[in-house]
């Protein structure tokens, strides 16, 4: 371990990342799974539901981590003393993957609730890294952070764990990753683009009330495959298909065929293990009312709950559909393409 370094940032300052909405192919970013599928891949947009990381001088000889969703403060000697248990202990691993440093104080806040399903824990979990990385001075390329954010994530929650969600934090915009033994190779489209424009039109968001837990839906979802169950590989191989139609169709930025490739993966994904639906959203998509003004929806990353996507046939019925979801007990967020992460100097009371 490198000795602690005493002084902390000279200027405070702010690291923003944003969340991501998977639009098709969830699931199969998660290794090993790209692997047994064959020509697999995620499609995912970064939306501007944020997390945050602030770096503020502290008190000499020590370090002080605050989340503001959870209301906790601890105290160390620096920067690699703060526990690996309890709800910061993501976060406190993330930092051990730098030199530790002292007098300094590491603020953390989601905007999206817990298990909201977009992926937000991992994208705080960026924005900590890119943070550090900039305090020590040995920040990473974006590439490797994605990779060490994985890994860090996996061995904290000792479950396989997927990569899409660093990648949209460091990349923003929208995202077609595909995955191929020893190589993982990202198309990105910028969000002001005719496809950013298309989705800004088209796409919605809400909140079921629910809170999911990835992990135990993952691998509830992925252990036919692993055990070689043709029925499990034969839906993933279509959800892979899907996830392919959603790329073409974001990329001409065609509305009716991104809402139908939508519908098509969930369709099969909901099919893959107990707890992906939740009995609400079974009520509403196939809702005759709903149905006629949404052309495609899903819940995001492994379902069980968290947020609801999907795509307008027509912009105009915007409000209609908001009323739907509204009386289905849902919270709607705006719906707006983010770029990548961005660096903010603060001030100290910030």
């Amino acid at each position: 371990m490198k000795k602690a370094r005493t002084a902390g940032p000279s200027i405070p300052f702010r690291v923003v990342v944003p969340n991501r909405v998977d639009i098709a192919g969830g699931t199969l970013d998660i290794y090993p799974l790209y692997l047994l599928i064959g020509d697999a891949m995620t499609v995912n947009a970064a939306v501007a539901v944020c997390s945050e990381v602030a770096v503020r001088p502290f008190r000499r000889g020590a370090a002080r981590l605050f989340s503001g969703n959870f209301g906790i403060a601890v105290t160390a000697a620096d920067t690699h003393g703060f526990s690996l248990g309890g709800k910061m202990g993501l976060l406190s691993r993330g930092l051990r993957h730098f030199p530790a440093v002292s007098g300094v104080e590491i603020r953390m806040r989601n905007v999206a609730p817990v298990g909201s399903g977009i992926g937000a824990s991992s994208a705080l979990l960026v924005a900590l890294m890119l943070a550090a990385g900039r305090l020590t001075g040995t920040a990473c390329p974006r590439d490797e952070t994605a990779l060490a954010a994985m890994e860090i994530e996996a061995a904290h929650l000792k479950s396989l764990t997927g990569r899409q969600d660093h990648m949209a934090a460091l990349r923003g915009g929208i995202q077609g990753i595909r995955f191929s033994p020893g190589r993982v190779e990202t198309l990105r489209l910028p969000p002001g683009g005719p496809a950013g424009t298309m989705l800004r039109d088209h796409a919605f968001l809400a909140h079921t009330g629910i809170a999911h837990h990835s992990s135990d839906v993952n691998w509830r979802m992925i252990r036919g495959a692993i055990d070689g169950d043709g029925r499990v590989l034969r839906k993933f191989r279509g959800i892979a298909s899907a996830a392919r139609d959603a790329w073409d169709a974001v990329s001409a930025a065609d509305p009716r065929g991104t809402g139908a490739a939508i519908a098509a993966e969930w369709t099969i994904r909901k099919t893959l293990a107990p707890g992906v639906s939740t009995a609400g959203v079974e009520d509403l998509l196939p809702d005759r009312r709903f149905r006629r003004l949404v052309s495609g929806a899903k819940l995001c990353g492994a379902g069980g709950g968290g947020m609801l996507f999907g795509l307008l046939r027509d912009p105009g019925d915007r409000e209609a559909v908001e009323v739907l979801l509204s009386g289905a007990r849902m919270s709607i967020l705006p719906f707006r393409i983010s770029g990548g992460p961005r660096f903010e100097e603060i001030g100290n009371g910030d």
